[in-house]
């Protein structure tokens, strides 16, 4: 089984990747979307030419050629651009073997995966944001539900510690005690100002506390957790083995989040799981997608002991993103089962991508 070629699909805010083999099967994945410009000619011109002709069963010198012999321009964008290949590649492998993904990479730990509503919005007042919410708990029947705060890291906006404290009282009187909550604080905070907004609204009873320092500054994640009394989540924007290893054995965190579209696919992103597991540490995949990065979370997820905790659903509609919805993802009572076809359990839908989104 040879790779033959590698097509890409994009639109601003989406990048898919089909890897197509000498067997007549192919594999999709999906890569983070948020610099697509770039993505694409490293796909191209550093990625694509080391993978063809190449056997998508060779996994660990696939990944040691493009991510490590690369590692002059190594980071996020090189691990973005690579995530979405090696999805694509476990999708055909598993396709060939008529198997569903979770099947090679752990086996089936779970067969549903728990919710939480996740709002992205920065625009709207507390009013109009708790009544979102509440529009996606009625819908789902989420049993949590995540905020976003802060002006988001590099925005040059100054941080109004008392708005973000009056969204979060007025968005937890809405959706009610029973209901879980949690802040995302898309590294928006110091430390001090992480402190003080959690002081602020430490009574309204918070799950979890994501990411509210920059994503990078583990001392700062240290002083949080030897501080708060709430669980810190990070690890999202992560993709190399050594950041993983440090965060999670220095006490930087109570659960990690690395994304199999960002942190280089779902080989990386298991490594990361099994460190949580070495120091009792939750892993919770992230992914915001709803398509075809999302399955492969969920595969992630299903087959991922240290999985625990409620996975990210986007309450967000996006014309674009909701054309390219599987139709295998059916939430009921607040959980999503795992998709049991072959690969990665969906089947997308080529003519209606080849229709609206770019294709190279």
């Amino acid at each position: 089984m040879k790779v033959t070629d590698i097509v890409c699909y994009f639109a601003e805010g989406l990048f898919y990747v089909k890897v197509e083999t000498d067997e007549g099967v192919s594999g999709f994945g999906e890569c983070s979307p948020m610099q697509v410009d770039v993505i694409l000619p490293i796909i191209q011109k550093v990625i694509k030419p080391q993978i063809i002709g190449k056997s998508p069963f060779d996994m660990e010198k696939l990944e040691e050629s493009i991510m490590q012999k690369n590692y002059k321009i190594s980071g996020q964008l090189l691990a973005m651009a690579y995530s979405g290949i090696e999805i694509a590649m476990w999708d055909a492998k598993a396709r060939f073997l008529k198997q569903p993904l979770y099947n090679l990479i752990g086996g089936k730990y779970r067969d549903a995966i728990p919710l939480y509503g996740s709002s992205m919005s920065r625009d709207l007042s507390p009013k109009e944001e708790a009544a979102k919410l509440v529009e996606g708990i009625e819908q789902f029947n989420f049993k949590a539900v995540k905020i976003k705060t802060g002006p988001r890291y590099g925005s040059g906006l100054p941080v109004d510690l008392r708005a973000d404290a009056l969204k979060i009282r007025t968005v937890r009187e809405a959706i009610g005690k029973d209901c879980r909550l949690m802040v995302d604080g898309n590294s928006s905070y110091t430390y001090i100002q992480a402190v003080q907004l959690f002081e602020m609204v430490k009574d309204c009873d918070l799950h979890h506390y994501e990411e509210p320092c920059p994503y990078y500054d583990i001392e700062a994640y240290i002083k949080l957790c030897q501080t708060l009394p709430v669980p810190i989540h990070v690890g999202e924007q992560d993709w190399n083995l050594f950041t993983f290893r440090d965060f999670i054995s220095k006490g930087a965190c109570h659960l990690y989040a690395a994304d199999p579209i960002k942190c280089g696919g779902i080989a990386s992103a298991k490594r990361a799981a099994v460190l949580c597991r070495a120091f009792g540490i939750h892993y919770v995949p992230h992914n915001t997608t709803r398509s075809i990065g999302f399955a492969a979370a969920l595969h992630l997820a299903a087959s991922t002991p240290e999985c625990t905790s409620y996975y990210e659903y986007s309450i967000e509609k996006n014309s674009l993103r909701e054309q390219f919805a599987p139709k295998e993802f059916v939430v009921r009572d607040g959980f999503i089962s795992i998709p049991d076809g072959h690969g990665l359990g969906i089947e997308p839908d080529e003519e209606k991508m080849r229709r609206l989104l770019e294709v190279r």
